[in-house]
């Protein structure tokens, strides 16, 4: 039961029945009843051992509520083997998160930053080998001979088609603001020199992936990681909203209908008007299956037989609805987009509970995970930055990490939020 109690001993047990999951398709069925029987018994006996069951963590009640949602997505799902390899990859990815979250009590926590800012420049080199950029020039400013330098052809596992741009863009921009937040805070002259560097390096990244969401979800959270660090930035902030409404008012037409055109030949999804198509569809489907969704990952399926669209081509590889609610409202029904944004206000709560409490916590790190968290929500407006198997599983790992961060129990002098 010691091994158990132990944060490191309970986040090692765990992590065995995660790759079962995940690569499911490699593990006979009796591998995978394995792997689900050891969770489930890893959790009664944590529970046991601590004699509490639904207070591991402030979300066990909404992660348990999608969880039990998930058999309904089975049963209406019109793709079974797709929706059965989303399942057991979700289950995966809470077994991640779970992992993680509990090392809350873990007095190693207080070498978070290390480790995130060694981790955010292990995935940048990791990632943008395996990324098949867009030849779409979204970005005048950018170069194409750029990307004729870089390293290509590497594939990750659980991606062997290689990485959509704008999933690379959206994970990179959850690493920005701990980034900046350190470079910013850290009272470690190494730390903040690490920070700088990773945030230098994640930045050239996320601007090659010429991902607009992505981009717009950086810059919203770093602007948040700046008001909650400094006083004097929220003025400025403030000042630059003002300045933008008005801009908005006289040339926001404009804009608007450079992102409107749709361009009917491409093969893709690229302009807001053929967004906007798909959500109409994706909100047509969650009123006609409201209670159970379609099931995880049948958007494709159902989308071209019976909610067909127009400004998207038949030959257009649409995945997802592009909305990271509507596609989880089409996938789990209201149900699952409820408990869904509940567990991200959870998340939320948790962290700037951390940022308010002047105790000597890993403070600075919380409000750049909070920044991290709202990067992944602003870019869920315009994408689905969990859609593929391995960008789930990463920011299930940083849904951990918020968690952990946010119920810290050591309370370790390393850094403080002086605003």
């Amino acid at each position: 039961m010691r091994l158990i109690r132990s944060p490191w001993g309970f986040g090692l047990l765990i992590l065995p029945p995660i790759p079962a999951l995940f690569f499911r398709t490699h593990i006979p069925t009796w591998g995978l009843w394995l792997a689900l029987g050891w969770a489930l018994l890893l959790y009664l006996l944590r529970s046991l051992a601590l004699k509490r069951w639904l207070s591991h963590t402030p979300a066990d009640m909404l992660l348990w509520g999608l969880l039990l949602l998930l058999p309904l997505g089975l049963w209406a799902t019109p793709a079974p083997e797709i929706t059965l390899s989303r399942t057991y990859a979700l289950i995966a990815n809470i077994l991640l998160f779970y992992a993680l979250a509990v090392q809350s009590e873990n007095r190693a926590l207080q070498w978070v930053g290390w480790g995130f800012l060694l981790g955010g420049l292990l995935f940048l080199a990791a990632v943008i080998p395996g990324t098949n950029f867009y030849p779409l020039q979204k970005m005048p400013f950018i170069n194409r001979s750029f990307y004729d330098v870089l390293p290509a052809g590497l594939r990750l596992p659980g991606d062997d088609n290689g990485f959509n741009p704008n999933m690379t863009g959206g994970l990179l921009a959850m690493f920005l603001p701990p980034a900046l937040a350190l470079t910013w805070r850290s009272q470690h002259r190494m730390q903040r020199l690490l920070a700088l560097i990773t945030f230098l390096a994640i930045s050239a990244g996320l601007l090659l992936t010429q991902s607009r969401g992505a981009i717009l979800g950086a810059l919203v959270a770093l602007a948040l990681v700046t008001a909650l660090l400094s006083p004097k930035m929220r003025l400025a902030w403030w000042l630059i909203g003002i300045v933008g409404l008005a801009l908005a008012a006289v040339k926001g037409n404009d804009l608007l209908q450079t992102f409107m055109t749709a361009d009917a030949s491409r093969s893709s999804v690229y302009s807001l008007a053929q967004r906007m198509e798909l959500w109409e569809r994706a909100l047509n489907i969650g009123a006609d299956f409201s209670f159970t969704g379609i099931g995880m990952g049948s958007f494709p399926e159902v989308l071209p037989l019976l909610y067909p669209t127009f400004l998207v081509t038949v030959t257009a590889d649409v995945p997802h609805a592009h909305n990271l609610y509507f596609q989880t409202l089409v996938e789990m029904g209201i149900p699952g987009l409820l408990l869904s944004l509940a567990f991200y206000m959870i998340l939320a709560s948790v962290l700037v509970r951390r940022i308010r409490l002047n105790d000597g916590g890993n403070q600075v790190m919380a409000v750049g995970l909070l920044g991290s968290l709202v990067a992944f929500l602003v870019h869920g407006i315009v994408d689905v930055p969990s859609y593929s198997p391995l960008s789930a599983m990463v920011i299930w790992g940083m849904f951990g990490l918020m968690m952990a961060v946010g119920m810290e129990r050591d309370r370790m002098p390393t850094q403080e939020v002086k605003a």
